[in-house]
């Protein structure tokens, strides 16, 4: 732009303007003002006007750094056109919006003379936008917080507008989702495409308020999203026909999955109870022929007249007998445990007292076995670590657990069993020096008749007895816990809350 060389004429239009029009100094100091801007800074003259400002940075502006930036433009460029500012009405000091245009205006020389330019009034314009600005932050954030994808579809031309967040919700950028509607109706899962056009049509024929429906939708990725798809025709024709229809998107695959996984959980617990029923009435049944079958192989085993063959024919009977009871016995035991069936009585108990009177029981398995046993931390002097529970189901959790560490031992292998006061929890622990266990084994050792590759070995057991002691310990409000390293051995934590507080 060519620089404005000063002219004395300073035209009539100044007067008339209706917007405020100045010519100032390069120092800031008002040298005209027009009566539509002495009016703007409450004043009732221009010779009022004029004197009343100093220092136009501070007087003028809310923010001071504005005065600079205006200067920096006018250096620039030679003017300025459309400079917002809040600025105070100068007589009032009340705060107001202003556009501000100005030139630079030179003597022939190129010599800055003044400044003229416009000021126009646009509080209420501003007041407006900011108004319109919350007004969509607000809706903006209700959805955004929603989560919603909004559309909007036009049913004479087939076009459908999509928001930013309805794109992001299944993975496109803003000019990658084709927005005609048979497009994106494409996307939508075959065995869900049905029913959605039934719901849809029965909103355009009036015997639905609105379109309301779940279905499944292709992202871009391929994956399938769930939605709740809801909307409303806003405008018909005269004959009713839908112009234009608009509504969201709300993802819902969570709680489609989660709902999917609750079905699945009450299906399994259903077969579960009914497994464990089944399980409990058959072991029932089968205590009665068992004791009768026991009853007389203990007759025979104590006959005087009975030949040594035969003993060990009664011997085996006996042998196979008790094992099946005891079996029988795990499994009414773990269908208890299940239906929260486990009556249990409360006492302090002595852990140690515990270990050791199991220990006691199960000396002549280890002997056989040639394990030994070490008690030293488990029978040192230590804090009072008695545990609240039920003194024979504890028993039954520890003969388990010390049984097995003799089992799955090596030959001359060690158990050791320590005792712990852990604030106001024991812990005890069995450990064997056993082959130890991978991470596979590990994660089935507590599924009831799993054992772990045992089953193809010479060692007897069920694959019941750690699912019960776990499950005894937690109606005892305890934990059972298992650390293992393949080659090193295996160590069983009980944790029990102590009888009395820390």
């Amino acid at each position: 732009m060519p620089p404005i060389v000063a002219n004395n004429d300073f035209s009539s239009l100044f007067e008339f303007l209706p917007i405020g029009a100045y010519r100032s100094s390069p120092g800031g100091l008002p040298l005209r003002a027009n009566p539509a801007l002495v009016a703007l800074n409450g004043y009732c003259s221009e010779a009022e006007h004029l004197a009343s400002t100093v220092d136009i940075a501070t007087e003028w502006y809310v923010d001071p750094m504005r005065r600079a930036e205006f200067l920096g433009c006018l250096a620039r460029d030679g003017f300025v056109t459309g400079f917002v500012s809040e600025v105070y009405r100068r007589k009032t000091g009340e705060r107001i919006w202003v556009s501000e245009n100005a030139h630079a205006v030179r003597a022939a020389d190129g010599e800055l003379r003044f400044y003229e330019g416009t000021v126009e009034d646009i509080t209420a314009r501003v007041a407006a936008q900011a108004a319109l600005r919350e007004s969509e932050a607000r809706w903006k954030l209700a959805l955004d917080s929603s989560g919603d994808g909004v559309w909007d579809w036009d049913l004479v031309s087939g076009a459908e507008t999509y928001s930013r967040r309805f794109k992001e919700l299944y993975g496109y950028t803003e000019n990658e989702l084709d927005e005609r509607h048979e497009a994106f109706d494409n996307l939508t899962h075959p065995e869900d495409m049905a029913q959605m056009l039934r719901d849809r049509q029965a909103h355009f024929d009036g015997h639905a308020p609105r379109y309301v429906n779940e279905h499944r939708v292709r992202c871009k990725d391929g994956s399938w999203k769930w939605v709740l798809s809801r909307g409303m025709v806003i405008r018909r024709d005269a004959q009713g026909r839908p112009l234009r229809m608009i509504g969201t998107h709300t993802d819902i695959t969570a709680r489609r999955e989660a709902e999917a996984l609750r079905a699945a959980r009450d299906r399994a617990e259903a077969a579960d109870r009914t497994k464990s029923e089944m399980m409990s009435r058959v072991s029932h049944e089968l205590r009665t022929p068992l004791n009768a079958v026991l009853g007389f192989a203990q007759l025979l085993d104590t006959a005087p007249d009975i030949s040594p063959r035969y003993h060990g024919w009664v011997q085996h009977i006996l042998a196979s007998g008790r094992h099946l009871l005891n079996l029988v016995d795990d499994v009414l035991d773990v269908s208890s445990a299940q239906n929260g069936a486990i009556s249990l009585s409360w006492a302090e108990v002595d852990p140690v007292a515990v270990l050791l009177e199991s220990w006691t029981m199960l000396s002549a398995q280890a002997a056989q076995a040639g394990v030994r046993l070490d008690a030293t931390t488990a029978t040192a002097n230590l804090p009072e670590c008695c545990v609240r529970a039920d003194r024979r189901r504890l028993t039954q959790v520890m003969n388990n657990l010390l049984s097995n560490a003799i089992k799955y031992n090596r030959d001359g292998g060690l158990v050791a069993v320590q005792v712990a006061r852990v604030g106001e929890q024991v812990q005890i622990r069995v450990s064997d020096d056993g082959k130890g266990l991978d991470a596979g084994q590990l994660a089935r050792m507590f599924t009831p008749f799993e054992r772990l590759g045992a089953e193809h070995s010479t060692v007897q057991g069920t694959g019941l007895g750690l699912v019960l002691a776990r499950q005894l310990v937690q109606a005892m409000n305890g934990e059972l816990s298992v650390t293992s390293v393949p080659g090193r051995g295996s160590t069983f934590t009980v944790t029990l809350r102590a009888a009395d507080p820390a």
